[in-house]
């Protein structure tokens, strides 16, 4: 999915199940965070999904 930074709007692609913490390219703010399953997003981080 496209992840868009709630600081700088930069959009990162971040897999759903992610197992590392992702941060922003630019700005180095927190995307999401891995938790047992799925990431968690920041408060804040809007997403699209990816097409097929």
């Amino acid at each position: 999915m496209d992840v868009k930074c709630q600081g700088c709007f930069n959009i990162t692609t971040v897999f759903s199940h992610s197992q590392t913490v992702v941060v922003c390219g630019n700005c180095q703010s927190v995307l999401c965070q891995p938790t047992g399953g799925r990431a968690r997003l920041t408060e804040g981080c809007s997403f699209r999904r990816k097409g097929d």
